[in-house]
């Protein structure tokens, strides 16, 4: 078996296993599905060094392990929202405030991410389309769109916050 197929057979087997883990580590299950795409990501650009099917296992659960400490670290320090709170201010801001609120998240994916990345928002969170299908119509993998997703969102958290601060 070629060491990418090993890699995939690797997280596609144990993804369940994967998710549980990283669910125990973060705590969230959006942080926890980000955790398993680093480290699939991770793994992948590693995929030489991987001599066989357990190997591939056993370093994804690491993997994974690994980055979901990274995350749950860097969540402990740098409190954020997820994106549809973010997109959604609080209740008691009037629909002017809220109309606003939803501007700057929209112009903070029209400015300041890829053209993929603002597909991939659009397509999943406006539309509702599933990965899948979302892959189909950029040429993509799935596993792919799911990693760009996360960057995606996160990009849009980190960029709110900042402008919320100023």
């Amino acid at each position: 078996m070629k060491q990418p197929d090993r890699i995939t057979s690797a997280f596609t087997t144990l993804r369940e296993q994967m998710l549980s883990l990283a669910l125990r580590i973060t705590g969230n299950r959006d942080d926890a599905a980000d955790a398993v795409q680093d480290a699939f990501v991770k793994l992948w650009l590693q995929r030489e060094r991987i001599e066989s099917t357990s190997h591939a296992n056993g370093a994804g659960m690491t993997t994974v392990r690994n980055a979901s400490i990274d995350l749950a670290r860097h969540n402990s320090r740098h409190a954020s929202l997820p994106i549809d709170q973010a997109g959604e201010p609080p209740a008691e801001l009037n629909d002017d405030d809220r109309e606003l609120a939803y501007r700057q998240v929209r112009a903070i994916i029209d400015k300041e991410l890829s053209t993929n990345q603002r597909a991939i928002i659009d397509m999943r969170e406006m539309e509702g389309m599933e990965f899948d299908d979302i892959a189909a119509r950029l040429g993509m993998q799935p596993a792919a769109v799911r990693v760009e997703l996360s960057r995606a969102r996160k990009r849009v958290r980190e960029i709110y916050q900042k402008r919320k601060e100023c």
